[in-house]
């Protein structure tokens, strides 16, 4: 057995000790589920986890029995190992969902053997909001535009393959030069923060920019850090003097492999259930899910964090990445490559 596969197992024999499915629910049932548990693929703290907590308090009252939600943090892998967790172990009853990343419907395209998933056969319930990522640079380095990065190093934070905060980065070295070395084995973006604070860190690539105010407001008030490049299908027209990604390549198949890559910008945020979930548990996780994204009460808690609620349905997630599927195979290759997964 590899490496990779014993700690999978070993990691999905503590969860399923750990996580039990409700009494009296079978796999696949078509009753409301008496728990919800929703994991989060990421360390606390952060956006995936916060938007967690603000579900686990308006979610369950939008379900029949107004189910209690449960959060429980399963960070790791830039979120794979929930993925693993979610497709491999969690009950198929609609009792448990997950806050993943974006990004990691590449991993198996991408023949990522850490990915013990399959992104079609998730049911994508969801996301709050698409999103602009970006790559930022502490100013104390002196870089203030991209181009600089590739005369520059910059040491940017990571929580791991598969995660945003490295695909990103790992592709600017390749397309444009950039000399990035990045640092993995991060919980989630405070840890990273955090050595950034500390000058361990210059940068870090993937941040979303709805999340820069709410989770680094001083950095913004005292002018501390210079944001780069976004990461999107098009521009966001809050920072318009910054640079577009897909507008500083020149090269049409880059371009190609970079709209495959940046199709995290739109789903961003998703919670997902694990296959086999009946039809009639994944329409009613939809409804409570969008039903509470709606609420005045958990809109307001998310303006207070300063979250963005923006929400695209879960069928157009589903959809988006059906097509996402499809992508000829010179494409995926290409995107695989710039990923930094060889």
């Amino acid at each position: 057995m590899t490496k990779s596969l014993v700690r999978f197992a070993a990691a999905a024999c503590a969860a399923t000790a750990a996580w039990t499915p409700a009494a009296g629910l079978a796999q696949g049932s078509t009753q409301p589920p008496k728990e919800l548990n929703i994991v989060v693929g990421f360390g606390a703290g952060g956006v995936y986890h916060n938007m967690s907590m603000l579900l686990s308090r308006h979610m369950g009252r939008k379900m029949p029995g107004n189910p209690t939600a449960v959060v429980k943090v399963m960070p790791g892998a830039g979120s794979i190992l929930a993925a693993n967790y979610l497709f491999n172990v969690a009950p198929s009853d609609g009792s448990t969902i997950a806050a993943i990343g974006g990004g990691l419907i590449l991993e198996p395209m991408f023949r990522n053997p850490e990915a013990k998933y399959d992104p079609a056969k998730f049911h994508w319930i969801g996301t709050s909001s698409s999103e602009t990522y970006t790559c930022v640079a502490m100013k104390t380095k002196g870089v203030s535009r991209i181009q600089q990065a590739i005369d520059t190093p910059l040491a940017a934070g990571s929580t791991g393959r598969g995660s945003r905060t490295f695909t990103y980065a790992q592709a600017l070295n390749d397309l444009i030069g950039t000399k990035i070395k990045v640092i993995t084995g991060y919980r989630g973006l405070p840890d990273i923060h955090l050595a950034m604070e500390r000058n361990e860190l210059d940068a870090v690539c993937g941040w979303g920019y709805s999340s820069i105010a709410s989770q680094k407001p001083d950095w913004v008030k005292d002018d501390r850090i210079n944001i780069l490049l976004q990461f999107g299908l098009r521009k966001n027209p809050a920072i318009p003097d910054v640079p577009l990604i897909l507008d500083v390549l020149e090269k049409e198949e880059d371009k190609a492999a970079m709209r495959l890559l940046v199709l995290d910008s739109l789903i961003a945020w998703p919670v997902v259930a694990p296959p086999g979930v009946s039809k009639e548990n994944v329409a009613l996780l939809r409804r409570a899910y969008n039903e509470a994204l709606a609420d005045p009460a958990l809109q307001a808690e998310a303006k207070q964090v300063q979250i963005a609620i923006d929400p695209v349905r879960g069928e157009d997630l589903e959809r988006a990445i059906a097509d996402a599927l499809k992508t000829p195979p010179a494409v995926v290759e290409r995107a695989r490559k710039l990923s930094g997964l060889d």
